[in-house]
């Protein structure tokens, strides 16, 4: 019985040996070790790297948008983050009828004063970023495309609607004089200057709506520049259009479709995240431009066959005639 017990005891003691054996020999050895370490030393500086890049851009953004603000340091950006949630956490408390009457004051001057919008969009700048008051936040009401709805049986505090509307014809009125503008930009020659006035642009819309509503503005405003420069570069279809001439066309439009795509890029990448520059380039001018040109080799290749099979019947009436004639003076 005894020696039953030794033996099993025996074998389980060597069979658990055997696993740890293999578990120990299983495990990496040094220099495993230091590459896996040497990789983690490697995502710790890549991360370091991108915080600070990221700090970079935190104190340039608020450099240039908040002149008197000046971050020099890492930890002057802190303080200021940590401040500016701070204040943005407790907003100042307005009286709901100085509200109103700030805002009608400012929809009166933008209807019966001329030129006024600039001054206005640089007052409520002024007063969002330096006061912690943000009306599109605490003010958002119809968008660019859908009204608002409400229900037929609910309670509607009359005072709010009064605020809501006048804010919303307020932004109305410098939407539309900020789109005039961006539209206008698009004529400057200077590329370096146009691509200043339509970040300034953008980011006033931003600023009013919603980012998504701001660039499917813009991308309707770029489609339709687009549109033209397809329509100016592609020959108009003839019974002379060949292929040389049609490549002659499409190369040409190629280099420009490429200056505003550069342009565009410089315009919205400080702006925009990179996966929504990225997305609005790529549906505002690749897919609009492939879409154009196949539309384009569709109808000069239809045109082709129509001429084509023009010229198949023209010869085989003539030839038609000529066998009549030859029967004729037979």
């Amino acid at each position: 019985m005894i020696s039953q017990l030794r033996m099993d005891w025996g074998e389980g003691y060597s069979h658990n040996s055997f696993n740890l054996h293999c578990l120990l020999n299983s495990l990496p050895g040094d220099s495993e070790f230091k590459q896996i370490f040497s990789d983690i030393d490697e995502k710790i500086q890549q991360n370091a790297t991108s915080i600070e890049h990221c700090i970079e851009e935190i104190q340039s953004e608020v450099n240039k948008q908040c002149p008197d603000v000046q971050l020099q340091t890492t930890t002057d950006c802190f303080e200021w983050l940590d401040n500016y949630n701070y204040n943005s956490s407790k907003s100042p408390s307005i009286p709901h009828g100085d509200l109103i009457k700030f805002l009608k004051t400012l929809h009166d001057s933008l209807t019966s004063e001329l030129n006024q919008e600039e001054m206005i969009l640089d007052l409520l700048w002024d007063l969002s970023c330096r006061s912690s008051i943000s009306f599109p936040a605490t003010l958002s009401g119809a968008s660019f495309h859908f009204p608002s709805r409400t229900s037929l049986h609910s309670v509607e505090d009359d005072s709010s609607m009064d605020l809501k509307s006048i804010w919303d014809n307020i932004r109305l009125h410098l939407r539309r004089f900020l789109v005039s503008k961006l539209q206008s930009h698009n004529e400057i020659i200077n590329p370096q200057h146009k691509i200043c006035l339509k970040k300034q642009c953008l980011r006033q819309l931003l600023f009013l709506y919603p980012e998504s509503e701001v660039i499917i503005k813009y991308h309707g405003i770029q489609i339709k520049l687009l549109a033209e420069l397809l329509q100016n570069c592609f020959p108009a279809y003839s019974r002379e259009s060949n292929l040389d001439v049609m490549a002659c066309g499409y190369q040409s439009t190629m280099l420009k479709l490429y200056s505003m795509i550069k342009e565009d890029f410089n315009t919205l990448h400080e702006i925009l995240a990179p996966t929504s520059t990225v997305k609005f380039i790529k549906e505002t001018y690749l897919d609009t431009a492939a879409e154009e040109t196949a539309k384009f080799l569709g109808n000069f290749c239809e045109l082709q066959f129509k001429e084509s099979a023009f010229r198949v019947t023209k010869t085989s009436k003539r030839s038609s005639r000529h066998r009549g004639a030859v029967h004729a003076l037979g």
